[in-house]
């Protein structure tokens, strides 16, 4: 009806809801009979399985019952034989909605596992017997091992893996690399890349000789002989969502050019937006595409401003300056606005690298995989080549992983970013001198946030089942616990790192590590390589520690801190905690550590006056600890915990739960808020939940949450 009577955009939008509807209701519906189904779960192992010491991580799509086609994050301890992608397995699990960490600057899980088709999480267990149904390799697995093994011995082989098939097999170096140089893109299949075997591509099909009686179709066939080969660079690559969006891009230009249709760039952008959205709604959900297609926005709107053509090589040049100048402003705005902060390095790694890879580096490459592919003999000496015309780069990247070059700017209001993006568009646009000063008053707030004294804050971090607690004033902090540590897995990499960068920390000065606990000291290791300059205090006994708790200085800016006394050795390893009082103007901050209800009397016995505004419960809530008696003398405004969600143990315990409740004491827990942040001024303590503030707001609870901690363990 909407068409009919013309309405074409409402009737767009109309489609876009009940495409969103549709899907997701197709999801929860599948997602609640799964976690009722009793049966065994059949599926294929796809993409690749990350191998682990004592587990191991994999996707399983699920080829029956209620989930079919949808796919399961899963891990599986010490596994019957080594798992590969194509193993189509019969096996059981203890599933549960997908939730993970919610901290600044870092992913939405949930969002994701809605974009990438993810109906739970979970872990393999021996509720019936694992069954290998049979196993298939797929030409792709096929190539991937067969690449894998011509570039293994190289230095530059992981950016040679990612550039060709999509596995980005990067170290936590090579990560921080990319972000601070903002050479992310380069290494992820995407526009850039399906572009360029496109152009490659069609420069060949048209060099070709043809009859003369063909040469009429030489324009169509070149253009679909490339478009092909770019479909064949994302079947190899694949299919990752970021390598579908620009392969659809590149179908929609295929399509126009072949109709001769002329689209100009504004309806380019909304019709391809229009397709992408209408095919996979939940894409509105994920930052990177939003990120990825504002920049092709941005490139548009820049090529049609600077449309001039360039007669020499001077003037080339200077396009080229111009442009990505330009480019990295826009692009600055926007990872301020999505990300907290910019890589500084951004332009000068463009301006370096993109020229590099486009002309040289990535056709190398692609020569390397078609020689590797038809066994032309000496393409070792190929790839031996393709490594020294890499190594520049891996070089930088592993530069900037060790450089400052990550310009955070945490509290910036949204509104500030949206407008100064705006000014600077129509400045561009117009051209006219009086919209400079117009810029220079929207920069106002922006100088205002860099003029202002900032306030003491507190962060609960969001690491999960472990522990996390900073101390910021300006860039400096102070750490108590580092996250937890389980196998591999970091906590300390994967959350705190991340967290400190995000909150623009460049010196942490104090680390303490209350007791010798993998989910209290992580990987503080990593924090040491990261700051040098780092103090360890702990009675940890180990040769990198500094000094033990007692020795941590009195003294931290305006904040005192102390350390409590327990009372001399105990023989619970928990009851040994450093328990540190932080006191900065009139509030007082208690940090107990994993203590028992026994150390708390003995805490009160020995400090008859001791109270606290805010209180970290001890060993995460667990019923062994926060007695009735410690809570009302302490008698905090809040009690904060740090507990996953789902946690085996049920933290924090009912009784706990019941005590503070009784008390009258608000308890903020990470599992439901995500990371809690505390700024402390004189006059009063304001708290803050990331999860309340995370967009999208109806994902912060997933279905499943709802259910009762019985049901879900």
């Amino acid at each position: 009806m909407l068409l009919w009577w013309r309405c074409a955009f409402l009737a767009g939008m109309l489609a876009f809801l009940i495409s969103w509807a549709w899907q997701y209701h197709s999801y929860l519906q599948a997602q609640q009979q799964l976690f009722s189904q009793q049966a065994p779960l059949t599926g294929f192992i796809v993409g690749t399985v990350q191998q682990h010491a004592e587990y191991s991580q994999f996707k399983l799509q699920l080829d029956s019952g209620a989930g079919r086609g949808y796919q399961l994050n899963l891990n599986w301890s010490y596994p019957p034989q080594a798992l590969k992608s194509g193993q189509h397995w019969q096996l059981s699990a203890r599933l549960r909605p997908v939730a993970g960490v919610a901290n600044p600057a870092g992913p939405n899980r949930e969002a994701m596992a809605l974009v990438s088709g993810v109906l739970a999480q979970g872990s393999v267990t021996d509720a019936a017997e694992p069954v290998l149904l049979g196993e298939y390799s797929s030409l792709r697995q096929r190539i991937l091992a067969q690449v894998t093994e011509a570039t293994q011995a190289l230095s530059s082989a992981p950016l040679l893996l990612a550039l060709t098939l999509g596995e980005r097999q990067f170290t936590d170096q090579l990560w921080l690399g990319l972000q601070q140089s903002g050479l992310a893109h380069l290494v992820a299949i995407s526009g850039l890349h399906i572009g360029l075997v496109f152009g490659w591509s069609l420069l060949v099909f048209r060099l070709l000789p043809l009859p003369l009686s063909l040469l009429r179709w030489q324009r169509p066939l070149s253009l679909l002989g490339a478009l092909a080969a770019a479909l064949l660079y994302a079947w190899l690559a694949g299919f990752a969502i970021p390598t579908v969006r620009a392969a659809v891009a590149l179908a929609l230009l295929v399509l126009s050019l072949l109709l001769r249709r002329s689209l100009s760039y504004s309806h380019y952008w909304l019709l391809l937006c229009a397709l992408l959205l209408l095919a996979q709604p939940f894409w509105a959900l994920s930052k990177s595409f939003w990120l990825s297609i504002l920049a092709v926005a941005v490139i548009f709107f820049l090529l049609w401003l600077q449309s001039a053509h360039a007669s020499n090589w001077r003037q080339r040049l200077w396009f080229l300056l111009r442009f990505h100048l330009n480019l990295t402003v826009f692009m600055t705005l926007l990872s301020l606005l999505m990300f907290g902060g910019s890589a500084t390095l951004s332009l000068l790694s463009n301006l370096l690298f993109v020229p590099w890879c486009s002309l040289l580096a990535i056709p190398l490459l692609l020569l390397c995989l078609l020689a590797e592919l038809s066994g032309i003999p000496g393409r070792q000496w190929l790839w031996l080549a393709c490594d020294g015309v890499f190594s520049p780069l891996l070089w930088y990247l592993n530069w900037c992983a060790n450089m400052p070059a990550w310009w955070a700017v945490p509290d910036l209001p949204i509104a500030v970013v949206v407008v100064l993006a705006l000014l600077l568009s129509a400045l561009y646009l117009q051209q006219k001198r009086w919209l400079y000063s117009l810029v220079v008053l929207s920069a106002l707030p922006l100088l205002l946030v860099f003029s202002r004294q900032a306030p003491w804050q507190l962060h609960l971090i969001d690491v999960g089942q472990g522990l996390a607690v900073l101390l910021q004033h300006n860039e400096r902090g102070l750490l108590y616990d580092a996250g937890p540590r389980y196998a591999s897995h970091s906590a300390t990499a994967a959350q705190v790192l991340p967290y400190l960068r995000s909150q623009g920390i460049k010196q942490l000065d104090y680390l303490m590590l209350s007791h010798d606990d993998s989910d209290h000291t992580g990987d503080w290791a990593l924090l040491k390589r990261h700051y040098p300059k780092l103090q360890v205090f702990s009675d940890i006994k180990h040769s990198d520690i500094n000094a033990t708790c007692q020795q941590l200085p009195a003294q931290y800016g305006a904040a005192r801190l102390t350390m409590l006394d327990t009372g001399g050795q105990h023989s619970s390893k928990n009851d040994r905690s450093c328990v540190l009082l932080i006191e900065l103007y009139q509030w007082r901050i208690l940090l107990p550590g994993d203590i028992g209800a026994g150390v708390e009397r003995q805490l009160l016995a020995r400090y008859p006056t001791l109270r606290a505004e805010v209180l970290v419960l001890s060993h995460h809530g667990s019923n062994s600890s926060s007695d009735y008696a410690f809570l009302h003398q302490l008698a905090p405004i809040w009690a904060l915990n740090s507990a996953s969600l789902y946690n085996r143990h049920q933290h924090p315990a009912y009784p706990v739960r019941q005590r503070l409740a009784q008390l009258g004491i608000p308890l903020v827990n990470t599992a439901q808020s995500g990371a809690i942040r505390l700024t402390i001024t004189e006059p009063m303590l304001q708290l803050e939940q990331y999860r309340a503030q995370r967009i999208p707001y109806w994902l912060q609870k997933p279905v499943g949450n709802a259910e009762t901690l019985a049901a879900t363990r």
